[in-house]
Formats: C-alpha cells, sequence, structure tokens
C-alpha cells in the first residue's frame, strides 16, 4: 500500500497536500446536510415540489430528493405521500449527504479528463488507487478500500468528480 500511495503523491501532489482541507469542509457540509435533512423535506412537502433549490447543496446533484424512487432503490414507495414520503426524502438525503457541495464545489468536471493511473480491484474495492488528470492538467486521486474512500470518486456522476472522504 505504501508503494502506491507513494506513486500517487508523485503524480498528485498538490491534491494530496489539499486533500485534508477540503475533507474538512466535506465533513461539515455532511453534518449540515443531516442536520437539514428535515427541514428540507418539509420544505419540499409544503411546496409540493421535490427539489429545494435554495438548499440543494445539501443532497444529490444526480436526483431530486425523490431519487430513491426514481432510481428503484428498495425501500422506496414511488406511492408514498405525507409522513412516508417525507420520511423517505429524510433518508434520501440523509444516504446522500451533501453530494452536490462535493461534486460542484469540492469536486472536478469530467470533460476532457483521462484516468492515468490505476491499482488494484475497483469492484469490490480492495486497495484500488486511482489518478485522474483533468483538463488543464490537474490532477486528483482516488482511493478505496472496502467502506473507507479518500480523495476523488475515478468515475464521474453527472459530468463530476466528486470528493469522496469516508474514513470508516
Amino acid at each position: 500500500m505504501f508503494r502506491q500511495f507513494h506513486q500517487v503523491a508523485k503524480m498528485a501532489p498538490g491534491a494530496i497536500a489539499l486533500y485534508p482541507i477540503l475533507a474538512l469542509f466535506s465533513w461539515a457540509a455532511t453534518l449540515t446536510a443531516w442536520l437539514l435533512a428535515p427541514l428540507i423535506a418539509a420544505i419540499s412537502m409544503a411546496t409540493g415540489n421535490n427539489e429545494v433549490r435554495f438548499l440543494n447543496w445539501f443532497y444529490t446533484h444526480d436526483a431530486s430528493l425523490d431519487g430513491g424512487i426514481e432510481q428503484g432503490k428498495d425501500g422506496y414507495d414511488p406511492a408514498a405521500t405525507g409522513w412516508k414520503l417525507w420520511w423517505q426524502r429524510v433518508s434520501w438525503i440523509a444516504r446522500n449527504p451533501a453530494y452536490r457541495f462535493n461534486a460542484y464545489v469540492l469536486g472536478y468536471s469530467a470533460e476532457a479528463s483521462a484516468l492515468i493511473f490505476e491499482s488494484g480491484e475497483p469492484y469490490p474495492p480492495v486497495k484500488h488507487w486511482t489518478v485522474i488528470e483533468l483538463k488543464g492538467g490537474r490532477r486528483v486521486f482516488g482511493y478505496r478500500n472496502g467502506g473507507k474512500w479518500f480523495g476523488w470518486k475515478h468515475t464521474p456522476i453527472a459530468g463530476r468528480y466528486q470528493l469522496k472522504s469516508k474514513p470508516f
């Protein structure tokens, strides 16, 4: 593992140096999302809209608050109304906290990018290291091993490389 980290650090030293600071911002946004989840879901219910634009930094960037229904996830009832729908929306935010923030504020566009280094097994993730070169030459790294995830997700979602910070 140290050998791969050393390779990645040589290829993306700026991202390695910046990541600990960005991870703290990500954790703060995640905690804020969890705290705001009931309010965001309540506003969506009160307005009859499955988006709350002025608070959209705190949920996923590739689906609405009904993303569990839209993506056919287990436990999300398409016929839900009232408290059940509110709870599904709270649960969706809790499942995907601050994804838009992590993709647009802390993440990068995937346009004209290339995977330039990969080591380990991508799925199931076993000591999977990646380095991506972004448009303009900046490089970001990713590391995933089981449930632990650091750096930027190597596969873009909705055209964005999202910062990931899951130490446990």
